[in-house]
């Protein structure tokens, strides 16, 4: 290869990396529209918001998350140590079951458990007949204990997946040489796997988190004041731009810096695991009664968060499936798909052409990169909602006179009312679901095959798209069916930046809920649940090895 073709290639990788840096920076723009708007000046508003209302936001918030991180990761690393270090009856079916109540969201969790328990509830119907008054205090759900528990019975996969896949493929070893050496359950767990599981449980932690401080529904619902409840009010119900822009800010400024910490502890926690320590651990046969209280407890987890909601959401649908307008539903079922769809092949493309162009890049811009890609992630929905509204009223107002040009009756807000502005926050949102399993499978082909395909004078994207992309389907496909769940259950982006009058399964489930119309929202709740089991099926068929990690992001 002679200089000049040297050169052009050169020039060709240069262009491409500004390109991909180009469409990162276009994704930010929600980010960097809120940070360029905000106002630090003192004014009335803010300070009459400041002395009584936020205080009680950021105690609620802090409140839930902390409560919800204590409860979802006991639940999460109890069941993850059992599932990986012992053997009991149905260990095969429970170790994937434990996933399924990801499946449903946890706003759709909480009407269900508030219809349970409320005066005409199941629970105190039932307590009444059997002459068994309860206390209603007692099963009064709808406050931050009944949230803590909401969030923890549907959230706790995240922390389950990651454990349970850290144990399973890097502790083999570690754990079988402590035991040898006497070790008991629990001075094996405090001395051995809380340290081990360290790095992937602080990860698992901090999912949960992003989605406790992003969630609305739950909130709404049991009326608690919370950060991102405050972000909507401020912005969507007394038109105070100002405060919502400026609590958004500050809501990033913390979730960055908590971001900066799980770094630097990743960056001082590393391993030096040998190839003898990733084998897979032996399990110890639980017999007798350990097997049965295994079994009772997994089942009691798996009913509160899945068996229980699910089947009075069945009850709820049959007895109200003639209240709903079917052919309604028809074209909101068309709706949600069709947004999800676009949104998550999107993603997908983006993905793929970022990931495939940070390999050739040195470290730091590439770290760079990876970071600003997945940065949207860790912002609340409200946060997004409000940066993407303002993008898109600047793009409107500087397209108007393109639009007063080709059709003067056009309106001014063009695409501000429009399925692309939705779209849009849903891969500002979910681009890092997507990224993480992208990024994974390209480092597992690594540049062999491209280094190989370019020695025959094939280029570095057509070697991607004709060899490497065949071989990874199975990956992306697995990570573009983990974006759709995660799209379809999305509720905060779905309300705030829907078009009028287009409506979603989440919203109608929303709105069913919000008019106390329960079992209404049964049916659209069901179809979520319904459409988010088949993905996590058809996720297990096309990859089977992944089983036993299916939150591994």
């Amino acid at each position: 290869m002679n200089l000049l073709q040297k050169n052009n290639r050169k020039r060709k990788v240069c262009i491409l990396t500004l390109l991909t840096f180009l469409s990162i920076i276009i994704i930010n723009l929600p980010i960097i529209s809120i940070i360029s708007n905000v106002n630090f000046s003192s004014n009335s508003n803010w300070e009459h918001f400041k002395q009584y209302l936020l205080l009680d936001a950021v105690n609620n918030t802090f409140s839930l998350v902390i409560f919800t991180l204590l409860l979802s990761g006991t639940i999460g690393v109890l069941l993850a140590v059992i599932v990986a270090l012992y053997d009991f009856p149905l260990k095969s079916f429970f170790q994937w079951a434990l996933f399924i109540p990801i499946t449903i969201p946890p706003y759709i969790a909480a009407y269900v458990y508030a219809g349970m328990l409320s005066y005409t509830g199941i629970v105190q119907r039932l307590g009444r007949s059997w002459d068994m008054p309860l206390n209603y205090q007692w099963l009064d759900i709808m406050n931050i204990r009944g949230a803590v528990f909401i969030y923890s019975i549907t959230l706790y996969p995240y922390i389950y997946g990651a454990v349970k896949s850290f144990l399973e493929n890097h502790s083999g070893n570690l754990i079988d040489t402590a035991r040898v050496l006497g070790y008991k359950p629990l001075k094996l767990f405090i001395r051995i796997i809380l340290p081990l599981i360290r790095i992937p449980l602080i990860g698992g932690l901090m999912l949960v988190m992003m989605e406790v401080v992003s969630d609305y529904g739950v909130i709404k619902y049991f009326n608690i004041q919370t950060v991102s409840s405050t972000i909507f009010k401020s912005w969507f119900g007394m038109g105070e731009t100002g405060v919502a822009i400026r609590l958004s800010f500050y809501v990033m400024l913390c979730i960055i810096g908590l971001q900066a910490i799980e770094e630097i502890m990743r960056g001082r926690k590393k391993y030096n695991l040998n190839s003898g320590s990733g084998k897979s651990i032996t399990p110890i046969k639980l017999k007798g009664f350990k097997g049965y209280a295994v079994i009772v407890l997994i089942f009691l987890i798996i009913g509160l968060a899945f068996i229980i909601p699910v089947g009075q959401m069945i009850v709820w649908a049959i007895l109200a499936f003639h209240k709903v307008n079917l052919p309604n539903l028809s074209q909101i079922l068309f709706n949600t798909l069709l947004y999800g769809i676009l949104a998550t092949l999107l993603i997908l493309i983006l993905n793929i052409w970022i990931a495939h162009t940070r390999r050739w890049m040195r470290a730091k811009p590439s770290f760079i990169m990876s970071k600003m890609t997945q940065l949207g992630y860790s912002m609340p929905g409200a946060v997004i909602a409000v940066g993407t509204i303002t993008v898109f009223v600047a793009l409107d107002t500087f397209l108007n006179p393109f639009y007063q040009y080709f059709d003067p009756n056009t309106k001014k807000l063009l695409l501000s009312t429009s399925i692309a502005m939705l779209v849009f926050a849903f891969i500002v949102r979910y681009m890092a679901i997507g990224f993480n399993s992208v990024n994974s499978a390209f480092a597992k082909v690594g540049v062999l095959y491209n280094d190989a395909a370019r020695t025959l004078g094939v280029g570095r994207t057509k070697a991607m798209l004709t060899i490497e992309l065949p071989m990874l389907k199975n990956f992306l496909i697995a990570g573009s069916i983990l974006t759709f769940i995660d799209i379809l259950k999305e509720l905060p982006l779905t309300l705030l930046l829907r078009p009028f009058n287009y409506n979603t399964l989440a919203s109608r489930v929303y709105e069913y809920a919000n008019d106390e119309r329960i079992h209404e929202a049964s049916v659209p709740a069901l179809i979520i649940i319904f459409l988010s089991i088949m993905a996590i099926v058809l996720l297990v068929k096309i990859n089977p090895k992944r089983k036993g990690g299916l939150m591994k992001r």
